[in-house]
């Protein structure tokens, strides 16, 4: 996870861009279950990333969808099993706080 380019924050169809950062459990299964609600209302993810922390695992997901659609997509990821934090911001603010390897670390330092 070390692309420093900041990311367009519209995507090429006027959809809002969205970042979700997910921190979870260290579960195989659980990567194809945080992909499903997508799946469910057809939201192609432009970019996922995915790395296992020393406890857990970090995901973050950028997709275009209209703010309603992201937030209902937050809210299905924040309540799944296996799940103990997930953040919904505007993608292409660059990295920083929202990053899965920061959130990792607040998230151990707690």
């Amino acid at each position: 996870m070390s692309h420093a380019q900041s990311l367009p924050t519209v995507a090429a169809d006027g959809a809002d861009l969205h970042r979700l950062v997910v921190e979870a459990e260290p579960e195989t299964n659980l990567l194809l279950r945080l992909l499903e609600p997508f799946v469910i209302h057809d939201v192609l993810p432009s970019r996922m990333e995915c790395a296992t922390t020393g406890d857990g695992l970090a995901v973050e997901i950028v997709f275009a969808a209209s703010a309603d659609l992201a937030l209902r997509l937050h809210g299905r990821l924040s309540v799944m099993v296996g799940v103990r934090d997930a953040a919904l911001s505007p993608a292409g603010h660059g990295r920083g706080v929202h990053s899965p390897e920061h959130r990792a670390a607040a998230h151990r330092a707690a």
